[in-house]
């Protein structure tokens, strides 16, 4: 769940879903918390109790996370926002949930990957095999942004690091959503330093998304930052009047988050009575978004106020 901060009266625009629709403003009482539908089914179908000691009780979340995004209108521009979900029912391998992930959620007015390609996954790296070329795979250039970033985004957070297209006659050199590529793709080229995520709330869809601050005029700059810097920096938000928010709630406190060795851990915790179950499971996805953006294998999220410590692995185990 998301709470605005240094804010006094707030502008909310309507989600776009396809195509370049105007959206319409509604004001929100910034004091009000919001409830994320989703993140309340999250708690009940996501965790799993595996031991309880003298030390603490320990949780092993499913290794099935699939990628979504959506779009978001500020009016200046289209701004690619992401959520992450664990799903344990569909019991699919990585590759699946990339191709899946990415399928399902091309913002492109034609459906280009779901109709036009098929996905090959080797690895770290994406081959995009077009079955159509021409007018077919053309678009307007917001939706030449959108699908561009969803496409680089999904990838990185799934750990592609290469894509190449290829077009029907095998070669790699085709024009894709009015963007000519004839060379492989580095993913890190492409979307940059994300420095992080902050939340917008989606009243019509009553759901928390995450927008990556190097898309927003917060971090550093394009400093590049570790992930304990990242963490600190996702606690405040500097601009007035700002149409998104921490994930990092009142009543939650990180006390030390590190990254070793492929394993980030944050330790943290929180006033019971004001943080709810929404609340933490929305500071739990961004802290694993930021995570991800590391090439994190794990996830650990301590609470040392219920002297939990949850378990978020991104990789199916060996």
């Amino acid at each position: 769940m998301n709470k605005m901060v240094n804010t006094a009266g707030v502008v909310f625009m309507a989600f776009l879903l396809a195509g370049c629709q105007s959206t319409e403003k509604d004001a929100v009482d910034t004091d009000v918390k919001q409830v994320d539908e989703t993140a309340k089914e999250e708690v009940e179908t996501n965790e799993q109790m595996d031991t309880e000691t003298d030390e603490g009780k320990t949780v092993n979340v499913t290794p099935d996370y699939f990628i979504e995004t959506d779009t978001y209108d500020t009016g200046r521009e289209f701004l690619t926002m992401f959520t992450i979900n664990r799903d344990d029912g569909k019991d699919k391998r990585r590759e699946e949930r990339l191709v899946a992930s990415l399928m399902e959620n091309d913002p492109s007015e034609q459906k280009i990957l779901e109709s036009y390609t098929k996905l090959m996954v080797d690895g770290a790296n994406l081959k995009v095999d077009f079955q159509e070329d021409g007018n077919v795979l053309s678009a307007t250039s917001a939706q030449h942004t959108m699908f561009y970033d969803s496409l680089f985004g999904i990838s990185h957070l799934y750990g592609i690091e290469e894509i190449t297209f290829v077009n029907p006659k095998g070669e790699e050199n085709i024009t894709v959503a009015e963007r000519k590529v004839d060379a492989p793709i580095v993913v890190a080229d492409e979307r940059g330093n994300s420095q992080g995520y902050y939340t917008i709330y989606d009243k019509e869809g009553k759901r928390t998304w995450f927008i990556p601050a190097g898309e927003l005029d917060e971090g550093a700059e394009g400093e590049a930052l570790s992930f304990q810097e990242t963490i600190e920096m996702m606690q405040t938000v500097n601009q007035e009047d700002a149409y998104y928010a921490s994930a990092i709630t009142e009543g939650l406190e990180v006390v030390d988050a590190s990254l070793e060795d492929g394993v980030a851990i944050v330790h943290y915790t929180m006033d019971e009575e004001e943080v709810s179950a929404s609340d933490r499971i929305v500071f739990e996805n961004a802290m694993q978004l930021a995570a991800l953006d590391f090439d994190a294998n794990e996830l650990q999220m301590v609470n040392e106020t219920q002297r939990q410590n949850k378990i978020f692995p991104f990789e199916e185990p060996s």
